[in-house]
């Protein structure tokens, strides 16, 4: 195993990085590749765009976002593991991408660090770079994402969106509820019939989605002795990538009308498209990796399919302990990422 990879890994994890305050960790990235032959940095924010040319085969984009969920930032190691916030979701991706940079290539290779993925799209540094962003992104062939895979290739990703539903009352005092209308009984019913919503589990490209409608917020509140008239409630719903985010959006509304009056608000916060499993160009990480999965998460392979660049997701770290609390990555899963990545890009450039 690369002492080097273990040495960047460390020294990331080492680093606070919590979106918004990725400066530091930027600055870091930044130091290790400005101090590599061959390679043009160019810095917007904290997004760091590091290229190399190449004379032939596939051009190459990786992409890994610096900042982390809020969390204990305590690191702890053994010989076997890194243990402790940012891990998993995605440091031992950016130690991976660094040492990366270390490696000889013929073919032309691109790597950014990106800050704010955690957040809010508009927030998202990636989606902030604009046009010259874009014409860089038609500038290549291919595109991995180094989000946590436990080592295996996730094609295409998930859609979500997030809508909040006001559900409308009327006030009376708790010695005479039935005067009025409890927004709270009005929130049971919806929730009852989001419980019997189709979460359809379609395959594409041969891999299997799995859609999740949740409850993740609820409101309401006057005074202890009123019957509330209005009750809030925010769904998260993660689609398969065959619907677009109208699309899915017209779904979920078709489903709650039964069950909604005409003086109900409905509003889409946010939202995102997924993006359809695509493994053209990636043949050769995919029998590297073995069999590939749907990506059941939201990431920005969205993003870079919409630009038109076909991409996938392939990282080390386990997805299931992204934003767990008790994220954990194995050194060897480091090693293994770093070797399958290095061989499919000495294939591209072939």
């Amino acid at each position: 195993m690369s002492d080097l990879l273990i040495t960047y890994a460390r020294d990331l994890l080492a680093i606070p990085s919590v979106s918004g305050e990725e400066k530091a960790i930027a600055d870091y990235v930044a130091a290790q590749l400005s101090s590599k032959a061959n390679w043009r940095l160019d810095r917007v924010g904290d997004t760091i765009i590091a290229h190399r040319d190449g004379r032939v085969g596939a051009r190459i984009l990786l992409c890994g976002h610096l900042d982390t969920v809020p969390g204990d930032p305590r690191i702890d190691e053994d010989d076997e593991a890194f243990y402790g916030l940012g891990s998993c979701d995605m440091k031992g991706g950016l130690a991976v991408m660094l040492a990366l940079a270390d490696q000889e290539y013929a073919g032309a290779l691109t790597l950014v660090f990106y800050p704010c993925e955690e957040v809010a799209f508009d927030q998202n540094g990636l989606h902030s770079l604009g046009p010259s962003w874009e014409a860089m992104v038609a500038d290549h062939d291919l595109a991995v994402l180094l989000e946590p895979t436990d080592g295996v290739v996730e094609l295409g990703c998930q859609g979500t969106l997030r809508m909040r539903f006001e559900l409308m009352g009327a006030r009376a005092h708790t010695s005479r509820p039935w005067m009025g209308q409890n927004a709270i009984d009005r929130l049971g019913v919806v929730l009852d019939r989001a419980q019997e919503f189709e979460r359809r589990s379609p395959v594409l490209a041969g891999v299997s989605f799995q859609e999740s409608l949740s409850p993740v917020r609820v409101e309401s509140f006057v005074a202890n002795n009123v019957v509330p008239d209005e009750a809030k409630v925010w769904f998260n719903y993660r689609f398969a990538p065959d619907l677009t985010t109208a699309e899915a959006q017209a779904r979920l509304l078709a489903w709650f009308k039964p069950v909604l009056g005409e003086n109900d608000i409905v509003i889409l916060e946010d939202g995102a498209d997924g993006a359809r499993p695509v493994s053209s160009g990636f043949e050769g990480l995919i029998d590297a990796a073995g069999q590939p999965k749907a990506k059941l998460g939201w990431t920005d392979v969205s993003f870079l399919a919409s630009l038109g660049l076909p991409s996938v997701n392939y990282g080390p770290g386990e997805p299931l302990l992204a934003h767990s609390g008790h994220e954990r990555l194995a050194k060897s899963a480091l090693a293994s990422t770093l070797e399958t990545l290095t061989g499919w890009i000495l294939s591209q450039a072939g």
